[in-house]
């Protein structure tokens, strides 16, 4: 064991630039976080602005490890929407305003003088997963991530797949329900507008506004715009039954889009991630049950349903495995790859012993 920690000697950045917060780590070979930093996102002043902020955590995060910027071979980032990573550009991220075409990886790289890669937010925390989370061992493998939005993230013959924009597909906005509730996307009864953040407040609400009983309301003092789906979970695990039946029918929803995820894909595991999935059991029991139902030309025995074991981890050690991946890439290829997949792992004789 020794000659192995011995061995592992690269060191990464691993940034997560969300919407909320900014959260950055110096995670080593192994996928042990040596030291972090976090900054507040303030996604109303831009995407631009929130670059700096997250460089400037970067090397509050190498200080608090004990380290040089010298140190750090390279450095990853996840950050939700759609890019042209090969140019470090943001095509669009709906949190943030202000990031139409937005240079993120060229200041990165001039402020530490490292090479620097990014992708979607949802695709580094699927390759954080799998390399050491909750996929380990799984060549086949989807992820999604319930928080505002779902997300979600590919891994198909151990690679992970990106489309042109280098995000997965907008799981979140497959149809549920043609005439289903407004989507903020403009379409009808997305995947989002029944198990989203909001949608989630949103039934919980509705059932206080009919009469039912419930602790939720006591708790917000009946200031119903301060209910939470953290709240909710709480308010389940204390017996209460509107929240049980809240996110009871959220499972429902959640298991219907799983059970066609699983028919397109077949994978060997589901990773369900982000702060909603925290909800354990309350959400879990009804998702496998739904997905048992309705799972049937490739049966759900066949896949694992499973939470996240990385958890708020997952977005730096996953983007640290970017960087590990993408460096050993560009210093094998001269010219980018035109393929639209990731390699999830490094070749056999770059890995870690």
């Amino acid at each position: 064991m020794e000659q192995e920690r011995a061995e592992i000697t690269q060191r990464f950045l691993g940034a997560d630039i969300g919407g909320t917060n900014i959260r950055v780590g110096v995670v080593d070979e192994g996928g042990r976080i040596l030291g972090e930093a976090r900054r507040p996102a303030l996604a109303e002043t831009g995407l631009r602005a929130a670059v700096d902020r997250a460089i400037d955590a970067m090397f509050e995060a190498v200080e608090g490890a004990g380290l040089s910027v010298r140190d750090i071979a390279a450095v990853g980032a996840g950050i939700p929407g759609g890019h042209r990573s090969r140019e470090g550009i943001c095509v669009y991220s709906p949190n943030f305003a202000d990031s139409r075409g937005v240079q993120v990886l060229q200041p990165i790289r001039e402020a530490l003088d490292l090479p620097a890669f990014m992708l979607n937010d949802v695709a580094v925390q699927t390759l954080g997963e799998y390399r050491f989370g909750a996929g380990r061992g799984y060549t086949q493998m989807v992820m999604i991530t319930l928080g505002t939005g779902i997300g979600g993230g590919a891994i198909v013959d151990g690679e992970l797949r990106v489309g042109p924009t280098e995000g997965f597909a907008e799981v979140g906005h497959m149809t549920i329900d043609p005439d289903g509730p407004l989507c903020q996307c403009g379409n009808r009864g997305c995947w989002e507008a029944f198990a989203g953040r909001e949608a989630i407040v949103r039934r919980a609400v509705l059932k206080i506004q009919r009469g039912r009983q419930t602790a939720i309301a006591e708790m917000v003092d009946y200031r119903l715009g301060s209910i939470t789906p953290a709240l909710i979970a709480r308010s389940a695990d204390a017996g209460d039954e509107v929240a049980v039946e809240v996110l009871e029918e959220t499972g429902n929803y959640l298991g219907i889009g799983i059970a066609n995820l699983i028919q397109l894909y077949n994978p060997e595991v589901f990773v369900i991630g982000g702060g909603i999935a925290q909800a354990g059991r309350w959400l879990f029991e009804p998702i496998i049950r739904t997905v048992r139902a309705r799972a049937h030309m490739v049966p759900a025995s066949t896949c694992r349903i499973v939470p996240s074991e990385l958890g708020d981890d997952a977005g730096i050690i996953g983007a640290s495995v970017l960087a590990r991946v993408e460096l050993g890439r560009s210093r094998e290829e001269p010219a980018p790859p035109t393929s639209g997949d990731v390699p999830s792992e490094l070749p056999p004789e770059e890995s870690a012993a």
